[in-house]
Protein backbone atom coordinates (compact mmCIF):
# COMPACT_ATOMS: atom_id res chain seq x y z
CA UNK A 1 0.00 0.00 0.00
CA UNK A 2 1.16 3.52 -0.79
CA UNK A 3 0.59 5.84 2.17
CA UNK A 4 1.09 9.52 2.94
CA UNK A 5 0.19 11.86 5.80
CA UNK A 6 -0.38 15.58 5.35
CA UNK A 7 -0.65 17.78 8.44
CA UNK A 8 -2.66 20.91 7.61
CA UNK A 9 -1.59 23.42 10.31
CA UNK A 10 -3.71 26.25 8.89
CA UNK A 11 -6.91 24.22 9.38
CA UNK A 12 -6.96 23.32 13.07
CA UNK A 13 -3.88 21.08 12.62
CA UNK A 14 -6.03 18.53 10.81
CA UNK A 15 -4.60 15.35 9.35
CA UNK A 16 -5.30 14.36 5.75
CA UNK A 17 -4.16 10.93 4.60
CA UNK A 18 -3.67 9.38 1.19
CA UNK A 19 -3.72 5.66 0.52
CA UNK A 20 -3.22 4.09 -2.88
CA UNK A 21 -3.05 0.73 -4.54
CA UNK A 22 0.53 0.10 -5.76
CA UNK A 23 -0.73 -2.07 -8.64
CA UNK A 24 -3.49 0.10 -10.13
CA UNK A 25 -2.19 3.51 -8.87
CA UNK A 26 -5.72 4.40 -7.68
CA UNK A 27 -5.69 6.72 -4.68
CA UNK A 28 -8.04 7.84 -1.93
CA UNK A 29 -7.85 10.77 0.46
CA UNK A 30 -9.16 10.34 3.97
CA UNK A 31 -10.65 13.69 4.93
CA UNK A 32 -10.28 16.91 2.98
CA UNK A 33 -9.28 19.79 5.23
CA UNK A 34 -7.68 21.61 2.30
CA UNK A 35 -6.18 21.00 -1.11
CA UNK A 36 -2.69 21.49 0.25
CA UNK A 37 -0.08 21.85 -2.55
CA UNK A 38 1.73 18.76 -1.23
CA UNK A 39 -1.26 16.57 -2.17
CA UNK A 40 -1.17 17.14 -5.96
CA UNK A 41 2.64 16.98 -5.82
CA UNK A 42 2.47 13.59 -4.09
CA UNK A 43 -0.14 12.26 -6.52
CA UNK A 44 1.92 13.37 -9.51
CA UNK A 45 5.24 12.14 -8.10
CA UNK A 46 3.77 8.66 -7.55
CA UNK A 47 1.69 8.62 -10.77
CA UNK A 48 -1.55 8.24 -8.81
CA UNK A 49 -5.13 8.88 -9.91
CA UNK A 50 -7.29 10.29 -7.13
CA UNK A 51 -10.52 8.35 -7.45
CA UNK A 52 -12.06 8.65 -3.97
CA UNK A 53 -12.32 10.80 -0.87
CA UNK A 54 -13.57 9.32 2.40
CA UNK A 55 -14.98 11.85 4.88
CA UNK A 56 -14.89 10.74 8.52
CA UNK A 57 -17.30 13.49 9.63
CA UNK A 58 -18.56 16.81 8.35
CA UNK A 59 -16.83 19.36 10.58
CA UNK A 60 -15.20 22.21 8.64
CA UNK A 61 -11.68 21.12 9.47
CA UNK A 62 -12.27 17.81 7.70
CA UNK A 63 -14.22 19.02 4.66
CA UNK A 64 -13.03 22.58 3.95
CA UNK A 65 -11.09 21.57 0.84
CA UNK A 66 -13.59 19.05 -0.50
CA UNK A 67 -15.26 21.26 -3.13
CA UNK A 68 -11.86 22.25 -4.56
CA UNK A 69 -10.64 18.63 -4.57
CA UNK A 70 -13.83 17.46 -6.31
CA UNK A 71 -13.57 20.27 -8.90
CA UNK A 72 -9.96 19.31 -9.69
CA UNK A 73 -10.13 15.49 -9.61
CA UNK A 74 -13.84 14.46 -9.73
CA UNK A 75 -13.41 11.62 -7.19
CA UNK A 76 -16.25 9.64 -5.65
CA UNK A 77 -16.98 11.03 -2.18
CA UNK A 78 -17.86 8.58 0.59
CA UNK A 79 -19.36 9.80 3.86
CA UNK A 80 -21.93 9.01 6.53
CA UNK A 81 -24.32 11.47 4.85
CA UNK A 82 -25.52 11.98 1.26
CA UNK A 83 -24.18 15.54 0.96
CA UNK A 84 -21.05 17.09 2.41
CA UNK A 85 -20.63 20.85 2.33
CA UNK A 86 -22.71 21.09 -0.86
CA UNK A 87 -20.99 18.12 -2.54
CA UNK A 88 -22.95 14.94 -3.33
CA UNK A 89 -21.63 11.86 -1.55
CA UNK A 90 -22.20 8.13 -1.53
CA UNK A 91 -23.69 7.53 1.91
CA UNK A 92 -21.75 4.62 3.41
CA UNK A 93 -23.19 2.25 5.95
CA UNK A 94 -21.46 0.31 8.70
CA UNK A 95 -19.55 -2.70 7.35
CA UNK A 96 -19.79 -1.47 3.75
CA UNK A 97 -16.78 -2.47 1.64
CA UNK A 98 -14.99 0.05 -0.56
CA UNK A 99 -12.61 -1.17 -3.27
CA UNK A 100 -9.52 0.83 -4.17
CA UNK A 101 -7.80 -1.04 -6.96
CA UNK A 102 -6.78 -4.36 -5.44
CA UNK A 103 -7.18 -2.99 -1.89
CA UNK A 104 -10.38 -3.22 0.07
CA UNK A 105 -11.46 -1.10 3.02
CA UNK A 106 -14.40 -1.47 5.40
CA UNK A 107 -16.41 1.45 6.73
CA UNK A 108 -17.25 1.40 10.44
CA UNK A 109 -19.82 3.55 12.21
CA UNK A 110 -18.24 5.80 14.85
CA UNK A 111 -21.05 8.10 16.02
CA UNK A 112 -20.77 10.28 19.09
CA UNK A 113 -18.51 13.19 18.18
CA UNK A 114 -20.98 13.66 15.31
CA UNK A 115 -24.01 11.50 14.45
CA UNK A 116 -22.61 10.64 10.99
CA UNK A 117 -19.08 9.79 12.16
CA UNK A 118 -17.43 6.99 10.22
CA UNK A 119 -14.06 5.26 10.29
CA UNK A 120 -12.29 3.36 7.55
CA UNK A 121 -10.34 0.14 8.07
CA UNK A 122 -7.74 -1.14 5.64
CA UNK A 123 -5.60 -4.20 6.37
CA UNK A 124 -3.22 -3.13 9.15
CA UNK A 125 -4.64 0.34 9.77
CA UNK A 126 -7.77 2.26 10.72
CA UNK A 127 -8.66 5.89 10.13
CA UNK A 128 -10.67 7.14 13.10
CA UNK A 129 -11.41 10.79 12.33
CA UNK A 130 -12.26 12.58 15.56
CA UNK A 131 -13.76 9.54 17.33
CA UNK A 132 -10.52 8.08 18.73
CA UNK A 133 -7.28 9.98 19.28
CA UNK A 134 -3.95 8.91 20.74
CA UNK A 135 -4.78 9.11 24.44
CA UNK A 136 -8.24 10.62 24.06
CA UNK A 137 -11.61 10.53 22.33
CA UNK A 138 -13.55 13.11 20.35
CA UNK A 139 -15.53 15.73 22.21
CA UNK A 140 -19.25 15.24 22.70
CA UNK A 141 -22.03 17.47 23.97
CA UNK A 142 -23.76 14.97 26.25
CA UNK A 143 -23.03 11.92 28.37
CA UNK A 144 -25.23 9.78 26.11
CA UNK A 145 -23.19 10.81 23.04
CA UNK A 146 -19.98 10.02 24.93
CA UNK A 147 -21.34 6.57 25.79
CA UNK A 148 -22.35 6.03 22.14
CA UNK A 149 -18.88 7.04 20.98
CA UNK A 150 -17.05 4.83 23.49
CA UNK A 151 -19.29 1.84 22.67
CA UNK A 152 -18.60 2.29 18.95
CA UNK A 153 -14.85 2.45 19.61
CA UNK A 154 -14.99 -0.70 21.75
CA UNK A 155 -17.16 -2.60 19.26
CA UNK A 156 -15.71 -1.45 15.94
CA UNK A 157 -12.09 -0.52 16.63
CA UNK A 158 -10.92 -2.36 19.73
CA UNK A 159 -11.98 -5.64 18.09
CA UNK A 160 -9.26 -5.12 15.47
CA UNK A 161 -5.87 -6.82 15.93
CA UNK A 162 -3.65 -5.10 18.51
CA UNK A 163 -0.95 -4.25 15.97
CA UNK A 164 -3.29 -2.21 13.74
CA UNK A 165 -2.23 1.42 13.43
CA UNK A 166 -4.82 4.09 14.07
CA UNK A 167 -4.57 7.32 12.12
CA UNK A 168 -6.54 10.11 13.74
CA UNK A 169 -8.13 13.36 12.58
CA UNK A 170 -5.71 15.41 14.72
CA UNK A 171 -2.49 14.59 16.52
CA UNK A 172 -0.22 11.57 16.29
CA UNK A 173 -1.05 8.06 15.19
CA UNK A 174 -1.15 5.15 17.65
CA UNK A 175 -2.03 1.46 17.74
CA UNK A 176 -5.07 -0.46 18.88
CA UNK A 177 -3.04 -2.11 21.66
CA UNK A 178 -1.79 1.21 23.04
CA UNK A 179 -5.25 2.77 23.06
CA UNK A 180 -6.95 -0.27 24.60
CA UNK A 181 -4.31 -0.39 27.32
CA UNK A 182 -3.41 3.23 28.05
CA UNK A 183 -6.16 5.53 26.76
CA UNK A 184 -7.57 6.99 30.01
CA UNK A 185 -11.14 6.86 28.70
CA UNK A 186 -10.99 3.07 28.61
CA UNK A 187 -8.92 2.30 31.72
Amino acid sequence: MIFAHFLIPEVNEANVFCVACPETRRAMLIDAAALDPRIPEFLQAHDLALEAVFITHTHYDHVGGLAEIVAKYAPTVYAGVAEVDGVAAHRVKHDERIALGTLEARAVALPGHTPEGMGLVFPGMAFTGDALFAGSIGGTTSSSQKTTEMDAIRNHLFTLPDEYLIHTGHGPSSTIAVEKTYNPFFG
